[in-house]
């Protein structure tokens, strides 16, 4: 099988499932204060440390391990969606786990506001600073789109809300910005920022929420006071350290040539979404009169595995993202195609060449 889902998920690296399976063989509990235990401990801070330099945190900032980036989201918009009066911002293009939070607030009587999206799936920055006022109290930007590859200016955003009120709530989702973008999170200036390592050959089940200033967060989880009382539970030792070989590991690929032989060998009338303005492993394409879920299976017996978008979506119908930049006959047959290292561009030629024909073969049977 030829895998190209890999914005949903990414095979776990050799030395990263080693660095778990020798973590595991170390069973103890890091709160416990025999040496064993400490030395555990130390390695989790190690890693901590790792991981905030990598990304070029803030001096003052930390960094704690979550269950996922979808937790680390929640926490944020938990831990400042707190009074009715204020405003907090959105993109509509935020993944799932910003969204449907964010729809929650909103049912519960919160003032929340989706910015609109241009056609390739970045933010409309005009529409963006029109909602900017005295009531705003948080705005979440998602850096890459898990849908189009779209890259918004985070940076940009910050500076632009900040200087309107410095004490305005910045967080950026960066689940897929990491290993695409060089992050510098500190010239970045948000005030958190996520990211998971599922997504960078590393495990499931560990995500991480950069906190620029720890004394302003709330915590989600409560308990015994682990991660410095700001996200409760034993700490998940064997992924955390699986997460540091990650980052240890982690290089900007440049996928811009197998991008550019899928594009050029995808000989059919189709709508191409992402741009020159999106990352390059990422392309989200549609065609019109098939659905994108139908094209998924028929590939899929050729031997190659694609997305219809994020698979947190996958099962709730019209794309959400994707159906608000494109009509919805397009929008029906949304397809994502993400490139990982393994994938040679050969591999991509061949996959618009068996897309190209499933497509057409697919209309001349439904036309006839």
């Amino acid at each position: 099988m030829f895998y190209f889902d890999n914005a949903s998920t990414t095979k776990i690296s050799q030395d990263a499932l080693s660095s778990y399976v020798l973590a595991s063989e170390k069973y103890f509990n890091p709160s416990a204060l025999y040496e064993p235990s400490i030395m555990v401990k130390k390695d989790i801070e190690d890693a901590r440390a790792c991981i905030i330099n990598k990304l070029k945190g803030a001096k003052s900032s930390t960094l704690i391990f979550t269950g996922s980036a979808s937790e680390a989201n929640n926490a944020v918009l938990n831990a400042h969606i707190i009074r009715k009066d204020k405003k907090y911002i959105f993109s509509a293009g935020e993944h799932s786990s910003i969204y449907n939070t964010a729809k929650h607030y909103e049912e519960l009587g919160f003032n929340i506001v989706f910015v609109p999206l241009n056609k390739n799936g970045t933010l409309k920055l005009d529409a963006l600073i029109s909602q900017l006022d005295e009531s705003v109290a948080l705005v979440s930007i998602i850096h890459v789109s898990n849908e189009t590859g779209a890259i918004n200016d985070i940076k940009k955003i910050t500076n632009m809300v900040k200087s309107y009120n410095k004490n305005i709530i910045v967080h950026s989702d960066g689940v897929q910005a990491l290993g695409k973008l060089n992050i510098n999170l500190a010239e970045l200036g948000v005030d958190y920022y996520t990211i998971s390592a599922h997504k960078i050959n590393g495990p499931k089940g560990i995500g991480g929420l950069y906190i620029a200033h720890p004394n302003k967060f709330k915590p989600l989880i409560f308990g015994g006071g682990q991660e410095f009382n700001l996200r409760a539970g034993t700490e998940n030792y064997p992924c955390i350290m699986a997460f540091k070989t990650a980052i240890e590991q982690l290089k900007i690929c440049n996928y811009a040539e197998k991008k550019a032989e899928f594009v050029a060998n995808l000989n059919l009338d189709k709508l191409i979404i992402s741009d020159d303005e999106c990352v390059d492993n990422i392309i989200s394409v549609c065609f019109k009169g098939v659905r994108g879920e139908t094209i998924q299976h028929i590939l899929e017996q050729s031997g190659y595995l694609i997305g219809t978008g994020s698979a947190c979506n996958s099962k709730a119908g019209l794309n959400r993202v994707i159906a608000s930049i494109v009509p919805k006959e397009y929008a029906v047959g949304a397809v994502r195609i993400s490139f990982g290292e393994e994938i040679s561009k050969l591999d991509c030629k061949n996959l618009a060449i068996t897309l190209t024909n499933a497509v057409e073969s697919y209309r001349e049977k439904i036309n006839k």
